[in-house]
């Protein structure tokens, strides 16, 4: 960010911007913004969102960060409010918040995740990688104490990869060769497998 307001009326612009870009990304594609679309939606001056942004590609990679900010806490939140049911209760629990966070917003991750390739090595990227890990260890050790840090580490590496890349595969395919549902027990089965290996 260019420059991080400091001022409510200027933390108010900075948010109407993100939102008209959250908005111009569902329902138009990732592809198809631009800083005159985002200003058009927001209501706010091409000039002024230059003030706190160089270029659209900056609006986007905020939006990307305060969104996997959110997402990460929202999915800690959940898990932890499960208290004591089963692991094969709470894998498909887990993979189920997934394709709801996936459609919500008009479908923004979704498209998102179409063009992932482009946000992939992203401090968002980063952030919700860091969440999932720690979400991941904070589950697998209530379920498996007698595993070491590494073994949780790892296993919490491989499940939450092989879960985004496969979710990710299917928001970007059309003519994925399974339906939703099966994908979600799907998952969840190899995840439950993968655990008890």
């Amino acid at each position: 960010m260019r420059k991080r307001p400091q001022q409510q009326r200027a933390k108010v612009i900075v948010d109407h911007i993100l939102e008209a870009t959250q908005r111009c990304i569902a329902e138009q594609g990732l592809l198809q913004v631009t800083t005159p679309k985002i200003a058009e939606k927001s209501g706010v001056s091409i000039g002024s969102i230059y003030q706190y942004f160089e270029n659209k590609e900056e609006i986007i990679q905020e939006l990307l960060l305060r969104k996997s900010e959110n997402l990460g806490l929202m999915l800690k939140q959940m898990v932890m409010q499960q208290g004591e049911i089963q692991l094969e209760e709470v894998v498909p629990l887990s993979i189920q918040f997934g394709f709801d966070m996936m459609k919500a917003d008009g479908g923004f991750f979704i498209e998102v995740l179409k063009n992932w390739h482009g946000y992939n090595n992203s401090e968002a990227a980063q952030v919700l990688e860091r969440h999932f890990l720690e979400i991941g260890m904070y589950v697998f050790n209530r379920y498996f104490p007698e595993w070491s840090f590494d073994i949780l580490k790892n296993k919490s590496f491989v499940i939450i990869n092989s879960t985004l890349f496969t979710m990710m595969r299917y928001a970007s395919n059309n003519n994925f060769l399974i339906e939703e549902q099966q994908l979600k027990k799907e998952i969840s089965k190899m995840i439950l497998a993968y655990l008890k290996v």
